[in-house]
């Protein structure tokens, strides 16, 4: 009976602190979405290419879709993109 009080008693705090833990809620759906699209949120390189050359950069929407317009400052207008591949050509692969 002796040795049987003492881990008893030790049985019963341990369940107590275990209890006194800190809890935490798990992450909804919303929270673990937006976690998810804040990382995998990377810079558009044509937009950095834009602003990198001092252009100021703007989105134009038309029934085609939206477009990232660079306004350079010259005052030359040109599609994001096309400025992008206009600076950066491209080797066509051979076959």
């Amino acid at each position: 009976m002796k040795l049987t009080s003492p881990l008893l008693i030790g049985i019963i705090i341990g369940t107590s602190l275990i209890g006194c833990g800190e809890k935490t809620e798990p992450a909804t759906n919303a929270q673990a979405e937006t976690k998810t699209e804040a990382k995998a949120q990377i810079a558009n390189p044509a937009s950095e290419y834009c602003a990198s050359l001092g252009g100021i950069s703007e989105i134009q929407r038309t029934a085609e879709g939206e477009h990232g317009m660079c306004t350079l400052p010259n005052g030359e207008q040109i599609e994001e993109w096309a400025l992008f591949r206009r600076d950066h050509p491209q080797e066509k692969p051979s076959n």
